[in-house]
Formats: structure tokens, C-alpha cells, sequence
């Protein structure tokens, strides 16, 4: 595992963590809802069920998280095809026996099958960033550019020359945000036929690519002046 690039020692007090420790998880789950509620609820259409379902559905240890002290400031879900980023932030199976005591048995198949049919499958070549969530009260720290500075040191670690996020078209502020850290538009998707039930009707697919480092032990000598 990594070290964080933003130690304890920063002013801010600003952490970033490989893993969702278990103390912040009901966090996670808030943070999450907030930001991809909508998104999810054609799957799970009752919110008090849906924070339930996410409770027992996290994969935490596929995701980075900023925290400050014991307050969950942002987190972002990662998947590659190889270890140890693999399986996303949302990563329940195609098992649904452990969700149909929350959501009966159509509920728990239908939920189970609409989280995986969201599952995006990365290619060999990059990180996908399986979602971004900042905390309402932490907007403005620059929580996602962190979040997605340590993903691209990730993918550069990893040899993965670029890294991958989806928003849907109703998020044009994330869309703004990525667009300013480098990434470009690389496809869009139209299904109007889902907005009334999705509550969005497009996404758009953006790619970042990834500058290695220079390999100091084949670098040309710096000339003597």
C-alpha cells in the first residue's frame, strides 16, 4: 500500500487513506447518498433501504477517502484489472441472498442487478474512478482534486497510462472540474428513455491521460554550465 501524499503534517489537517476505515463508514454511506442517491434509486427507490443496502454492499477497501481527523471530508472509489485496486466502490455481487431480508426477494435481485449493470469494467490500461463524493460542508477544500492527484499518482505507480471517470449530464460542475485538471471528453451517451426513471439522461466518459515519471537511473546527465 501507498503512503498518502497528504500526511498529518499539513496545515490543513487534511488526510488522504487507502481504504474506508470502519469508523467512517454510516459517514460513507451519508456522503454517498448525498452525492449518488438519484443516481441509484431506480435500483433501490426508498432512501432509508438504499443507506442500508450501501452499508452491506461497500467494497472499502477499493477506495480512497480524505478525512480530517474522525470527519469524512470526500472519497472516490477506484478499479483496475489488477490488484489492489480492483472491484470499485460499490462491488456487491450477483448474489442477492444477503440483501433480500432488507429489500424481499424482487427487491434484493432487482437492486443487485441495477448496482451491476452500473459496475463499469476497466480496461487493462487504466484506473477507473468508480465515483467522487465530497461532503457538503467540505466543498471548496479542494477535496475532489486531491481525491483524484493521489489516482493519478495510483495509476503512474501502477503503470497505467490514464485514468478514467463517467458524469452523468446533469452534473456539469464535475464535468467543469475534470475538464480543468486535464481530462477530455472521449464519448457520450444518450438514454432519454431512462430519465424519468433515473433522474438523468446521458453520461459522458472522460479520459486523463497519465505522464510517467522520468526514469532518473536512464535520464541523460544534466550538462555543466
Amino acid at each position: 500500500m501507498r503512503e498518502p501524499r497528504y500526511p498529518e503534517s499539513m496545515d490543513d489537517g487534511i488526510v488522504i487513506e487507502h481504504g474506508l476505515p470502519p469508523e467512517l463508514r454510516d459517514q460513507a454511506v451519508e456522503v454517498f447518498e448525498e452525492a449518488f442517491g438519484e443516481k441509484m434509486r431506480m435500483a433501490v427507490r426508498d432512501a432509508g433501504k438504499r443507506k442500508a443496502f450501501m452499508r452491506r454492499a461497500y467494497v472499502a477497501e477499493n477506495c480512497l477517502v480524505a478525512r480530517r481527523g474522525p470527519t469524512l471530508l470526500g472519497m472516490a472509489g477506484l478499479s483496475t484489472r489488477g490488484r489492489p485496486y480492483d472491484g470499485g466502490l460499490m462491488g456487491a455481487s450477483w448474489d442477492f441472498r444477503p440483501y433480500r431480508d432488507l429489500l424481499g426477494w424482487f427487491g434484493a435481485i432487482w437492486a443487485v442487478w441495477g448496482n451491476r449493470m452500473a459496475d463499469h469494467r476497466p480496461k487493462a490500461d487504466e484506473v477507473y474512478v468508480d465515483g467522487i463524493a465530497v461532503s457538503p460542508g467540505a466543498r471548496g477544500l479542494g477535496i475532489g482534486t486531491r481525491l483524484l492527484d493521489e489516482t493519478t499518482a495510483i495509476a503512474r505507480d501502477l503503470g497505467k497510462p490514464f485514468v478514467r471517470l463517467d458524469v452523468i449530464d446533469t452534473n456539469p460542475r464535475a464535468q467543469a472540474l475534470y475538464e480543468r485538471l486535464g481530462f477530455r471528453v472521449t464519448k457520450v451517451q444518450s438514454f432519454r428513455y431512462l430519465e424519468r426513471l433515473a433522474g438523468f439522461g446521458g453520461m459522458v466518459s472522460m479520459e486523463l491521460p497519465v505522464t510517467p515519471l522520468p526514469d532518473v537511473r536512464t535520464a541523460a546527465p544534466r550538462a555543466e554550465r
